[in-house]
């Protein structure tokens, strides 16, 4: 795939490309239109060796929406738009499965980005998979199944609950709910993709048979998690990646005790999920 003003290296044939020929700190217009449509185009964009401030970080981020304040507490001198996920020296990192950021959420951040800034030496890899890519692996016969139908979304705790909410916070937020798409709609290129989480968050098909609905999602979640539909993305340091978390699943994997592993991270203003035009 080619585009005039940056260089593109496709990482797998479905997802994912590696940019190249930029430097952050001085971008062109025309290469920001470039990168937006890469985003758009492949779900999921590396930089390699960006030197760059958290300031400039911000500002980069605000090329694909408006930086919302991050609900991880803010540390060193950051802008309140700039978290940090930090794993400590002797730290055990818990997140280590398949899964999307804030689905329990109306309007989930439709991009996220990292930038490594401490890493192990060996290890601490993330996975990223295309949901659109899963959604058009499926058989004409599931997809029949699942167009129109809608699935409850739920809160569940997490390692980083307690550093991003008050037990008040927690509790109203466990105690709501909300209703996405199982199949979404990407306004941006026209193509459908499988809205599903892990099962904490996505919890049940609404209007069907609870057994049912558990067979079903269960299959659509580990159907997402077959490597036709992935990639796995070896950070080095200065390293930056923005993927559209709401056509994405992530997998941060927690292979590098009892190394460090120190990420700055930007969220995008939520978005609701589109619904299909004849499921609306």
């Amino acid at each position: 795939m080619l585009y005039e003003n940056i260089e593109a290296r496709l990482i797998t044939p479905n997802q994912g490309v590696e940019i190249s020929g930029v430097d952050l700190n001085h971008l062109r217009d025309d290469q920001a239109a470039d990168i937006k449509q890469a985003l758009i185009d492949r779900k999921i964009i590396v930089f390699r060796d960006q030197q760059i401030s958290p300031e400039r970080y911000a500002s980069f981020m605000a090329l694909f929406g408006d930086p919302v304040v991050e609900d991880l507490e803010l540390v060193d001198g950051n802008p309140p738009c700039v978290g940090v996920i930090h794993i400590h020296p002797n730290e055990q990192q818990k997140i280590n499965f398949w899964h999307m950021d804030h689905s329990f959420r109306a309007t989930p951040s439709p991009k996220l980005s990292l930038y490594a800034k401490i890493l192990p030496d060996c290890g601490g890899d993330t996975l990223f998979a295309s949901l659109e890519s899963a959604y058009d692996g499926l058989s004409a016969r599931t997809k029949d199944t699942i167009d129109g139908l809608w699935a409850i979304h739920k809160h569940t705790p997490t390692q980083n609950s307690k550093r991003r909410y008050t037990k008040e916070q927690f509790d109203k937020l466990a105690a709501s709910e909300v209703r996405h798409p199982v199949v979404g709609y990407n306004p941006d290129n026209g193509r459908r993709f499988l809205f599903v989480n892990m099962p904490q968050y996505c919890r049940y098909i609404d209007g069907m048979a609870a057994a049912e609905s558990e067979a079903l999602l269960s299959k659509l979640y580990r159907h997402v998690q077959r490597p036709e539909f992935s990639l796995r993305l070896v950070w080095r340091p200065n390293t930056l990646v923005v993927w559209e978390n709401s056509h994405c699943l992530h997998y941060p994997v927690a292979d590098y005790f009892p190394s460090e592993r120190k990420l700055l991270r930007v969220s995008i203003q939520g978005e609701a999920i589109k619904a299909l035009p004849s499921a609306a």
